[in-house]
């Protein structure tokens, strides 16, 4: 959900593809209008990369580690040498690798993702050889293919930043609170990067042209959907 109450058209359409009412109702919009209208749209890959996203929406998510987790993890590791500003200059100190143990974290987090992905039933479309994002990939001569579309799609299905959850806030230490300063991992954007360097973000780029055909033909389609009910239920003659 964006920062602002009135949810976007996006939110709205990922929302309804989990529905619990799927009612047909002549005299107003419901969820199945979006849901009907989607289905008329053109860019089926867009379609699908919406259905992931609510199909990872409606699962086990991996868990989320927090500054304490952070903390422990660099615990464990080799310690590294920082500069610190003292009454006689900067003098190498001793600290913990939370940039390291963050790096770990994801990591481990990229391996329980794709884990999750591969549970999905919008994945395997996706990912298909022939029909799917994958031969347009492979296209690209981006390499290994196969793993880091599998990365950028759990990237649009999971984009928090693992340091502030998302949040765009630094939490307090040993609380769920958020503070007054911006996340230092993420400057502040709620997100973490995009996997995969240039590729991956070569790879977003082309998932979203996808997405927005998809957005652009469901808002096309959504103005037609009431005349298509009014005439499913014998209210006005189906033109020939």
């Amino acid at each position: 959900m964006t920062t602002s109450t009135i949810p976007t058209f996006d939110e709205r359409l990922t929302s309804a593809a989990s529905s619990s009412d799927l009612s047909v109702n002549l005299e107003r919009r419901g969820d199945v209008d979006l849901l009907i209208a989607a289905g008329k749209a053109p860019a089926p890959l867009g379609r699908l990369v919406y259905q992931l996203m609510t199909e990872w929406d409606g699962t086990a998510k991996p868990q989320r580690l927090g500054p304490d987790d952070i903390r422990r993890i660099a615990e464990t590791m080799p310690r590294v040498l920082m500069g610190k500003k003292g009454r006689k200059g900067v003098r190498q100190v001793e600290s913990l690798d939370l940039p390291g143990a963050r790096a770990q974290a994801e990591q481990h987090l990229a391996v329980e993702r794709r884990r999750i992905l591969g549970r999905l039933k919008s994945l395997p479309a996706l990912m298909d050889p022939h029909s799917g994002l994958l031969p347009w990939v492979v296209a690209q001569g981006i390499a290994p293919a196969a793993e880091k579309l599998l990365d950028v799609l759990a990237w649009w299905a999971d984009r928090n930043c693992i340091a502030c959850q998302g949040t765009m806030w630094q939490l307090v230490p040993g609380t769920n609170y958020q503070s007054k300063t911006p996340c230092k991992a993420c400057h502040g954007t709620g997100r973490r990067l995009i996997p995969h360097g240039e590729d991956g973000r070569v790879i977003s780029a082309r998932i979203e042209q996808e997405v927005d055909r998809a957005r652009h033909g469901a808002r096309v389609a959504l103005k037609g959907v009431h005349s298509m009910k009014l005439q499913a239920a014998g209210k006005v003659p189906v033109s020939l």
